[in-house]
């Protein structure tokens, strides 16, 4: 969407606990990409949002991973989060400071944006400012993506963590002007969990960038190598795909895994590789172009960008039935598991590692053409339109 497309200048406030490469996730890399189409398109960005290390902050108030053309539309400005409490349930707490520390910053610098897109829990003070009355804030938005705290967790601790962050979630969701939601079960918890009337929600799916994606790949070979991304998280589902893989051993077969697997509980066989934090998209890319079926086991998920990516590269994917995963994984480019079930995904792999060539090849193409339909581009022009249609409906 051109910038002359705009009726008038758009000026968004993005919140978010950190961007990538400065910190890693998900939500992270949605906040690099919403901040670099939104320039793209002739938004003017204030990016309010933190990292790690003070070397790590450094480079992300400069940037600098950043391209030149679209730093001249983002402003960054990098906050120190709170120091994290030690007791339990610091999380909650953690999240209601770090949100005050934003606003405060937001305040500081007389931003004065037309409207505040927050990530996650970031919006938390701005919600609770505007139901106060605050004069100086614009219509703002969340997207807390997941939903996670209101999908099965993996265990009874996990359960727990997840059930303290729900009156947050449904506060902030009740508070906020706009409530961005991923389609499927993620739309539907808000709807029925959190009672957000519908005419305050804007279903906008994950993207991807269309520079990943490619224009065919090239029938596989007898070979299978599947692909597992994403942190250590209990949610995430790593100890039931090791399970799942343990006994299964075939000539060309093998198992990569990227991101922090801890070593304890690392498989200790050739065919299964461990590449670690990979952040360089080049390096990132040819892991999956070398792959065939991405694995995604987890219990709960908003729409992963994972996802996205490994489809938009050509990959077939077994993955779980949570958050919106089934609105882009099915029997035409994979195998969509009610649940992450270790003899349920062990037989899924097994269907891959039998399955022919021209079959999985299927697979991979309906994978490629379903990522064309998501791109950044055509996300961005629809969030877009969906801020310029409320923000001068609301006024402070």
């Amino acid at each position: 969407m051109p910038s002359s497309a705009l009726p008038e200048p758009l000026h968004v406030a993005l919140l978010a606990d950190g961007v990538y490469p400065y910190r890693l996730g998900g939500i992270q890399r949605h906040t690099r990409m919403l901040a670099l189409h939104f320039a793209k398109a002739g938004v003017q960005v204030t990016l309010l949002h933190s990292a790690d290390t003070p070397g790590l902050r450094a480079r992300a108030e400069a940037l600098d991973d950043f391209p030149a053309e679209a730093r001249s539309r983002i402003k960054s400005l990098v906050v120190v989060p709170p120091q994290p409490g030690r007791y339990p349930g610091h999380y909650l707490h953690d999240c209601r400071a770090y949100s005050r520390v934003l606003l405060d910053r937001y305040r500081k610098e007389k931003v004065g944006a037309d409207f505040v897109y927050a990530q996650g829990l970031t919006g938390i003070a701005f919600g609770a400012a505007r139901r106060r009355g605050a004069a100086d804030l614009p219509a703002v938005g969340v997207n807390q993506h997941g939903y996670e705290m209101f999908q099965k967790a993996a265990n009874l601790r996990s359960w727990l963590e997840q059930f303290v962050l729900r009156g947050q979630v449904v506060a902030l969701d009740r508070s906020a002007d706009v409530v961005f939601t991923f389609p499927r079960k993620i739309r539907a918890i808000i709807e029925r969990r959190c009672r957000v009337p519908s005419e305050r929600l804007v279903e906008v799916p994950n993207a991807i960038d269309g520079s990943w994606i490619v224009a065919d790949r090239p029938v596989p070979t007898a070979k299978r190598r599947f692909l597992f991304i994403g942190r250590h998280e209990r949610r995430k589902g790593v100890p039931e795909l090791l399970e799942a893989i343990d006994p299964l051993r075939a000539p060309g077969v093998e198992f990569h895994f990227v991101g922090p697997i801890p070593e304890p509980l690392r498989l200790k066989r050739d065919d299964v590789v461990y590449h670690g934090t990979v952040t360089d998209t080049a390096t990132l890319q040819g892991i999956f172009d070398s792959s065939d079926i991405l694995l995604c086991p987890s219990f709960a998920e908003g729409m992963p960008t994972v996802v996205l990516e490994a489809m938009a590269r050509g990959l077939a994917v077994i993955a779980t039935d949570v958050g919106a995963t089934a609105e882009w994984v099915g029997a035409d480019n994979g195998v969509l598991l009610p649940f992450p079930d270790v003899g349920a995904l062990r037989t899924a792999i097994e269907r891959c590692i039998a399955m022919p060539s021209a079959e999985l090849h299927r697979l991979q193409s309906a994978s490629i053409a379903k990522a064309r339909t998501c791109t950044w581009d055509l996300v961005t022009a629809k969030t877009i339109a969906a801020i310029q249609s409320r923000r001068d409906k609301v006024s402070p």
